[in-house]
């Protein structure tokens, strides 16, 4: 499988709007217009531009009315349609030009709904799916911008499941429906639209899929469709994925989940995309809180990345090779009884810990050929060797190994694999693990995971109460009364953003 590496960046803008998810984003003459959202009290209807090449927010003045068809405006659920009319802005009052107005249409329009997809191609609005608090859709209605006449046109091919928090992207005159959740599932099936010929059609694609997500974002540059963050049902993710259609299969890009400079995992973010090579992400929610961060994701170089990418994947090959084999180890660690051979020079330029152990002849492993390690299993020990030698994360271990690979980036302060791992065993949080993960959490002192139990324990609090887990708790006060106190304010907690079965579009 082929891969690519991208620039990204966060970025310091001036009068950021506040924090929100499930915001609506759009470019017009080079700037972003954001509207609305909800920031887990309220819903909003507040407009923001951003001025891109400034790096400046500011606010337009408007009436109180929604700007997109449908929709939920913390109360019930909408079926009106408003239209922003803008004008070019006058460099002294650059929101003089902004106008709205309700759209009078004919036609049987839409029932009321949120989180479906309104898509543009031509003269026409396109929309798809949408959840209205009971249940989820799969019809297309079809309103044309110049009459402004709602069609409910015979369809013919397969129709997809019906759906909410899915993508669209309009390629040529084809939409590319990707995602999204049926109020009962996750989905990760791909479905294509012919606007001309009003057929649904389901391509064979090469390569793994995404995993079924919803309220991730897609952006077309050139023939590839880029998707970046969403919701599983466990976590919220910003892995990003492609789907190359000229090609017709997935591609992994190279993507640094646990780089600094990488956005954080998010649903219901907006990503729009400036020129030709530049998305910007702004807000969403993260499990825990809504955001209003803005980063900028550079996919101009791609092309020349590629050599490099070549070259990078050969050095890693060559490394966990150079690991299985034990060829020129200077190190034998022996674990469980069993040995592994290793290279202190590569131990002592990945990690810290080791560089003090080996370097300078202070401790007694710096002089021995052989250390024991009493305290680690030998596949979590593995793991982390793995880790230091290719970077690969070890997404394919037991939660139990993976924990301990937790403990073992903890005790070598690998922050990096820390953060992988964290990331990792969110996505197995249950009712019988969650207290077990919870106090290695503790232990290891994984803030990101301790969170994320601790909102769990507290949704699920009458069936986690009565675990075996949980009565084990008790051998360590202090965390059993952070859980007590927690559960005192549990009305606190943030709940799920996105629409699903049984949950507003705040939730």
């Amino acid at each position: 499988m082929t891969s690519a590496s991208c620039s990204r960046s966060e970025l310091d803008t001036k009068n950021c709007p506040g924090p929100r998810a499930a915001h609506s984003c759009d470019i017009i003459d080079g700037r972003l217009y954001l509207f609305g959202g909800w920031n887990g009290k309220r819903a909003l209807n507040d407009l923001h531009v951003l001025d891109v090449a400034s790096g400046t927010w500011s606010e337009a003045v408007v009436d109180s009315r929604l700007v997109v068809h449908g929709g939920h405006d913390g109360n019930k659920w909408v079926a009106d349609m408003h239209i922003l009319e803008t004008s070019p802005p006058a460099p002294t009052a650059p929101h003089e030009g902004l106008v709205w107005h309700k759209a009078p249409t004919s036609g049987t329009p839409p029932s009321a709904r949120a989180c479906h997809t309104l898509t543009r191609l031509a003269h026409k609005l396109y929309m798809f799916g949408g959840y209205d608090g009971a249940k989820c859709f799969n019809d297309m209605d079809i309103i044309d911008l110049e009459t402004m006449t709602w069609m409910q046109p015979n369809l013919s091919g397969t129709l997809p499941q019906a759906r909410n928090a899915h993508t669209m992207t309009v390629i040529s005159t084809k939409l590319y429906l990707f995602g999204g959740h049926s109020g009962n599932k996750h989905l990760t099936d791909l479905h294509i639209f012919d606007t001309q010929k009003l057929h649904w059609s389901q391509p064979d694609i090469l390569g793994t899929p995404p995993p079924g997500l919803r309220g991730h974002t897609a952006n077309l540059i050139g023939h590839k469709i880029f998707l970046f963050g969403g919701y599983d049902g466990k976590g919220r993710t910003n892995e990003l994925y492609i789907l190359d259609t000229a090609e017709a299969k997935w591609v992994r890009p190279t993507w640094p989940t646990e780089s600094p400079h990488t956005p954080p995992g998010r649903q219901r973010h907006s990503a729009s995309l400036i020129g030709s090579k530049r998305i910007y992400i702004f807000g969403g929610f993260d499990g825990n809180k809504w955001l209003n961060d803005l980063h900028v994701l550079d996919v101009g170089r791609l092309e020349e990345s590629a050599l490099n990418d070549v070259a990078v994947h050969t050095l890693i090959e060559n490394m966990g090779k150079l690991l299985r084999s034990g060829e020129f180890s200077d190190i034998i660690f022996v674990v469980e009884g069993k040995r592994i051979y290793a290279h202190k020079a590569i131990l002592i330029a990945q990690c810290e810990h080791f560089r003090a152990m080996f370097a300078g002849g202070r401790f007694a492993e710096s002089r021995e050929a052989e250390i024991e390690i009493p305290q680690w299993s030998h596949v979590a020990f593995s793991a982390m060797l793995e880790w230091l030698y290719t970077g690969h994360a070890p997404r394919e271990l037991s939660a139990e190994h993976l924990t301990e690979v937790l403990g073992l980036a903890d005790h070598y302060t690998l922050d990096g694999l820390k953060h992988v791992c964290e990331n990792v065993l969110m996505h197995s949080v249950e009712i019988d693990n969650v207290c077990a993960l919870l106090r290695h959490s503790d232990q290891y002192m994984a803030q990101e995971l301790k969170r994320y139990c601790l909102a769990f324990i507290l949704k699920n609090f009458d069936q986690v109460a009565y675990t075996t887990a949980f009565d084990e708790l008790s051998s360590m006060p202090s965390l059993l009364l952070e859980v007590t106190r927690a559960a005192a304010t549990k009305d606190t907690v943030p709940r799920n953003v996105g629409c699903s079965s049984g949950s507003s579009p705040g939730m």
